[in-house]
């Protein structure tokens, strides 16, 4: 019995990436972000500006801080705006649960992409 390898094995013993899972596509190097390097700009963000407004429990630091993301909403990311809108809006009102639960929706979404294709853009 013969087995070919298709289309996106073929493209992967020519080198190329076409129709081959992100999982074993070669990983972009974005020279930030990953151990050793620098932050890159959203994470550095996120980790001193929207981690310090969460840990705080202050809901004006939190609501702040996700209207700042609702006005970045990077392309191909429709409901990020949404998303980030809603839990600043719940943060607004006390509901700081209810906020960080905005963020881990806007991040089960959104975070490998992110990661994975636009991580050193500017934030």
């Amino acid at each position: 019995m013969s087995v070919g390898i298709g289309f996106a094995g073929a493209a992967w013993a020519a080198g190329g990436t076409a129709d081959v899972p992100a999982s074993i596509a070669e990983k972009k190097d974005f020279g930030c972000g990953e151990k050793g390097q620098k932050p890159c700009p959203m994470q550095g963000w996120m980790k001193t500006v929207m981690q310090s407004a969460t840990n705080s429990g202050d809901g004006a630091k939190i609501a702040e801080a996700l209207e700042y993301v609702a006005a970045k909403p990077p392309p191909g990311m429709a409901k990020w705006a949404a998303i980030s809108k809603e839990g600043a809006e719940k943060a607004k009102k006390g509901d700081i649960d209810g906020a960080k639960a905005s963020c881990k929706s806007c991040h089960d979404m959104y975070k490998k992409k992110y990661k994975d294709e636009l991580r050193a853009n500017a934030f």
